[in-house]
């Protein structure tokens, strides 16, 4: 019914029947009371539904209505001016009315139409920071002074300390206490502002605790100034993963390498036990008999494949920054360490020189260690590892050594294919001697103290600046 009330044939049908009314009226009242004055409220309600054309011609109408309808006579001189007040009277009334309505209607609809924008703009923020909210990658934004926004969980649990109790919220920290490459993004530099990239850097957790990131930023202008927002995620165990993986690589050819070494030993090996059963029944003579050279022959050349042995594991040594190598050391083992429940004791001295290895074998070397250590504290109450590292005349002195149980037999242990107390049947026990090979090849070495309780390694390498 409502409907009906509001639809423009309605309208249009109360409106003429409004005329024909104060026509009628105009008519029958007396000749002094005018009645023209009431075709406006008709014509301004049928004005609400009708355009301007329509509106000249509802003018027209009402015109001619009104001057047919009154008592006054018609003359040239009185009903032009008359019927000319009427029609400007009628039209511009309906115009004024049909203006006000179609603002009325635009502002409406654009209201309509915003808060419909709004909705949906509302909905895929909302949307977006249940994602944010919700990502396993840790996502933070800063404003242009570098101080953090906002951080979802990921990034919480990222940033926070190993034995932090409580929850530390990041928001209102200055991003270079965590990420200090990447605070140095001057968001408000010309040229600056658009920025999308990655780089790798080291962030801080809350303990002050080092590890590897990468990091997927863009900077971007909003009405509050500059925005960045930073994509991290934890790097560093995907480097230790493909590290001991580079180093399972090199154990399996060196396995390969000794194995045929091995076969060679064997079967001169074999030459010699038949030389001796032929030396058994010969007395010893002068000159001496042509099996005992015979022997002496191919113990040379056992000798002569031992030698090849150790050169299958050298690699060329260059000057490493070794400060920057222990630092990244650090990162790599420490993730390895805490997820076994070993603590990491870590002193090393400041300012130690260059020294003479190859990056990839020196690493390899450490990562040998601490996975043997690893594997012996397995089950010992209250694991430590102690890694210390201090200079030494002509070079630097690295030792690394826990509480565990010890070793055993420790003169076995850098022969090849004795497994160390505690490895898994996969391991070899190639690890340590190959790593005493590569540290030789150094012009370092690798060797076992035992001093005191538990296992102690120390590693010697060669300063730059002593052979140059």
């Amino acid at each position: 019914m409502s409907s009906i009330w509001k639809s423009r044939y309605f309208t249009l049908v109360a409106g003429l029947l409004a005329i024909a009314l104060i026509a009628v009226a105009d008519r029958s009242l007396a000749n002094g009371i005018p009645l023209a004055l009431l075709y406006l409220a008709p014509v301004m309600t049928m004005s609400t539904v009708l355009n301007r054309k329509q509106i000249l011609a509802l003018g027209v109408l009402c015109t001619f209505v009104a001057e047919l309808s009154d008592a006054f006579p018609w003359t040239v001189s009185a009903g032009i001016p008359r019927d000319t007040l009427y029609f400007f009277a009628y039209t511009a009334a309906g115009l004024y009315v049909s203006e006000v309505v179609s603002r009325r209607r635009t502002e409406v609809d654009h209201v309509t139409a915003l808060e419909t924008e709004i909705g949906a703009r509302r909905e895929v923020e909302e949307q977006l920071r249940l994602v944010v909210a919700n990502s396993s990658i840790a996502i933070v934004t800063a404003d242009e002074w570098g101080s953090i926004l906002h951080a979802n969980d990921a990034a919480e649990h990222l940033f926070a300390a190993d034995n932090s109790s409580a929850e530390a919220k990041l928001q209102g920290t200055p991003l270079s206490n965590l990420m200090p490459s990447l605070a140095r993004v001057q968001i408000r530099k010309e040229g600056w502002e658009h920025l999308r990239t990655m780089m790798q850097c080291q962030g801080f957790r809350a303990g002050k605790d080092p590890f590897l990131a990468d990091v997927w930023f863009s900077t971007y202008m909003t009405s509050g100034g500059g925005r960045l927002t930073a994509m991290i995620v934890d790097s560093s165990l995907e480097i230790r993963d493909r590290e001991e993986a580079n180093l399972e690589q090199v154990l399996v050819g060196s396995r390969l390498a000794i194995g045929a070494v091995s076969h060679e030993i064997r079967n001169i090996c074999a030459a010699i036990s038949v030389v001796q059963q032929n030396l058994g029944g010969v007395y010893r003579t002068e000159p001496p008999p042509e099996d005992l050279v015979a022997l002496r022959q191919l113990v040379g050349a056992l000798e002569r494949i031992a030698s090849v042995e150790l050169s299958l594991v050298k690699r060329q040594a260059a000057k490493l920054r070794l400060d920057n190598f222990l630092r990244d050391l650090y990162i790599i083992v420490n993730p390895s360490l805490r997820e076994a429940g070993v603590a990491l004791e870590w002193h090393v001295e400041a300012g130690l020189p260059d020294v003479w290895a190859d990056q990839q074998s020196l690493l390899q070397v450490f990562l040998n260690l601490v996975r043997n250590a690893e594997n012996a504290l397995a089950n010992v109450a209250s694991p430590r590892l102690t890694f210390c590292a201090a200079a030494k005349k002509n070079g630097v002195l690295i030792t690394v050594f826990d509480n565990g149980p010890g070793v055993q037999y420790p003169e076995q242990l850098f022969q090849p294919f004795r497994p160390t107390p505690g490895a898994s049947a996969k391991q070899s026990g190639l690890g340590l001697y190959l790593s005493r090979a590569m540290m030789v090849s150094f012009h370092g070495d690798l060797r076992y103290l035992a001093d005191g309780p538990g296992a102690k390694f120390v590693v010697e390498m060669s300063a730059v600046e002593a052979e140059s």
